[in-house]
């Protein structure tokens, strides 16, 4: 899967939460929200269909759009790439050093355990 930019994470999350969408239902969104011009949006979903993250289907002269990654796919290749980036790969540095730092508050420390008991 290609890496989705933040701009194109938001057109994302719009398919994922309300999709399909035509070209006009995602401008008017991201337009309320972001600002984002109906040329914005258009050149953004020809550079998401070129990394075939989404497909359109004509619906009476309307593009209707579809996502073609599933959300967790998604997440889980941006937590990846995020590990890689800051981390070599290694969760546990990261944990250690949130931990360390007092970044995550204690409620928290014992949600990372219940998911990790959880997992055994």
């Amino acid at each position: 899967m290609a890496k989705l930019s933040d701009a194109e994470w938001k057109i994302m999350e719009l398919l994922w939460d309300k999709g399909p969408l035509t070209t006009m239902e995602i401008t008017r969104e991201l337009e309320d929200s972001i600002g984002w011009s109906k040329s914005t949006v258009i050149t953004l979903l020809k550079r998401m269909e070129a990394k075939a993250t989404i497909h359109f289907e004509t619906d009476n002269k309307s593009k209707l759009y579809f996502h073609d990654v599933e959300k967790k796919d998604a997440e889980l290749q941006e937590t990846k790439s995020f590990l890689d980036k800051f981390y070599s790969g290694n969760l546990g540095l990261m944990v250690s050093n949130l931990i360390s730092n007092e970044a995550l508050s204690q409620e928290e420390i014992d949600e990372l355990n219940r998911i990790i008991n959880k997992g055994k």
